[in-house]
């Protein structure tokens, strides 16, 4: 019980400094300092892991990768790549709002971390006919990222999730896919039904616009196909990809030290090394290992334990892969109690997806935040309604299911 307390005093502390504005990669940092105190990692233990998150490969990978994939999005903005497969996109549907996010959901159909970076200069391109505030363009790009990841069969989650129960990923994600309905109608009502409408008013023919889109999207398509069906390391594509459209570029030298200067931002990389220190602590530390000690069936309603288990992994690490690796083997014994229960799995799902979408170390929320320039508290007044709309079709579904 008292790791529950740690835990618990780790996410008020984290919560309390975002509200005062404090940077977000210093509150992460602070709550790594927090997170080894708490759980007594000591002095040695806890340089031990700031030295082994810095140097290790998944975080220099992550790093590289990201650092690319704002690279890419700023090249692509100086070429004007954006600015066309917008206006084709206008071309090919009526509705300007539509045209807003669809690049943010074209995105998150691709698993890559920091993915919304790919997509929010498509949006910031796009919402130039809006008067949308920095917390809004942050709110649309990260929410139309991650309608998909219910039941998209390509997410380390939902694979995890799999393996651990050993039910069929297509049985799950067909079984989850009405979460994925209700988070696009989430988006629709909390975010698009709030612009004006506006009918598109280009004049391009149609074949001509999609001609215009296909050769300002190869780039993107590419990353897509070769990730997603050829399942190449992203970081090998970013790089492959990124070297081939400088190539081809042709701007002038203040253009490119711009892209440069956009991609190597001080900022960003700090953020990222604050992540990953701050997910290392809580895993050496034993932090997210003691749930399983502390979270029993005995004495707590089904539904509770279904939701806080995954939400609170969710919450603190960000990753969906890390709440369905630690929640998931807690709840296993209820997933197959009476053969399999899939209106159980898809509860724990959605309630640790739920922790993921407002966790402030989330790096698709906190980069698409530092490139908005918006703030958290704006920001969480926008996301929550539509996170606790999906999170109460979950439990609906749950109830139903359980009465049936």
């Amino acid at each position: 019980m008292l790791s529950l307390i740690y835990l618990l005093i780790i996410v008020i502390a984290i919560v309390g400094l975002i509200k005062f504005r404090v940077n977000i990669a210093l509150v992460l940092f602070a709550g790594a300092v927090l997170s080894g105190i708490l759980f007594k990692i000591g002095f040695i233990g806890f340089f031990l892991t700031l030295l082994k998150s810095i140097i290790s490969t998944d975080t220099l990978s992550l790093v590289a990768t990201v650092i690319l994939i704002m690279y890419l999005g700023a090249l692509l903005e100086k070429r004007g790549d954006l600015a066309r497969m917008l206006e084709s996109l206008r071309a090919l549907i009526l509705d300007s709002r539509l045209s807003l996010v669809i690049p943010s959901s074209i995105m998150g159909l691709l698993p890559m971390p920091g993915g919304a970076l790919m997509s929010a200069p498509m949006l910031k391109e796009g919402a130039k006919d809006f008067n949308l505030t920095a917390a809004s363009k942050t709110y649309l790009n990260f929410w139309f990222r991650h309608i998909w990841e219910y039941f998209w069969p390509l997410y380390p989650g939902l694979i995890l999730a799999a393996s651990i129960t050993q039910v069929p990923i297509f049985v799950i994600a067909r079984f989850q896919f009405p979460l994925t309905l209700a988070a696009i109608l989430a988006g629709l009502i909390f975010g698009l039904r709030r612009l004006p409408f506006k009918v598109t008013t280009q004049v391009l023919n149609k074949r001509f616009a999609l001609k215009k889109l296909l050769l300002s999207t190869w780039h993107i398509s590419i990353i897509i196909i070769l990730v997603l069906a050829f399942k190449l390391n992203v970081l090998y594509v970013m790089v492959a990809i990124s070297f081939f459209v400088t190539i081809l570029t042709r701007i002038k030298k203040d253009a490119w030290i711009g892209v440069i200067k956009q991609a190597f931002t001080y900022k960003t990389i700090f953020l990222l090394f604050s992540v990953m220190f701050f997910k290392a602590v809580l895993i050496n530390s034993g932090a997210i290992d003691s749930l399983t000690s502390i979270l029993k069936p005995e004495g707590i309603s089904l539904w509770f334990l279904l939701f806080i288990a995954p939400f609170l992994v969710g919450f603190l690490t960000g990753v969906n892969h890390a709440y369905v690796g630690v929640a998931f083997p807690i709840l296993l014994p209820f997933f197959v109690q009476n053969g399999i229960n899939l209106s159980y799995i898809m509860f724990a799902y959605a309630s640790g997806f739920a922790g993921i979408l407002l966790s402030p170390v989330h790096l698709c929320l906190v980069l698409t935040k530092e490139y908005f320039k918006a703030d958290f508290n704006p920001i969480y007044r926008l996301l929550i309604p539509p996170v606790v709309f999906v999170w109460l079709i979950s439990l609906l579904m749950f109830f139903l299911y359980r009465l049936s």
